[in-house]
């Protein structure tokens, strides 16, 4: 609940009148105001994408892994080619 608040409230904006979430961090405060909730925000979409990015090459490993019995004998070697696979 303390983060639905705000994130809700943060998103009416957008939705209502269609504008980007920048674009309503400048209305609100200022060119050089906003720039640090853009970069909290850049910093949490990067640590979601390495994460989602670490799952689908975990998830890629392990089908491999099954459908070809020598893939499991890569070991790490294969977990970071998914990896590598699943941030394309």
């Amino acid at each position: 609940m303390i983060v639905l608040i705000p994130l809700t409230l943060n998103a009416f904006p957008g939705t209502k009148f269609g504008i980007p979430f920048p674009v309503v961090l400048r209305s609100s405060f200022g060119i050089l105001g906003s720039n640090v909730p853009c970069l909290v925000r850049a910093l949490v979409g990067c640590g979601w994408f390495g994460i989602q990015t670490m799952f689908g090459g975990l998830a890629i490993h392990l089908l491999l892994s099954e459908l070809v019995p020598a893939w499991a004998a890569l070991g790490g070697i294969g977990e970071v080619i998914g990896f590598l696979c699943s941030a394309r």
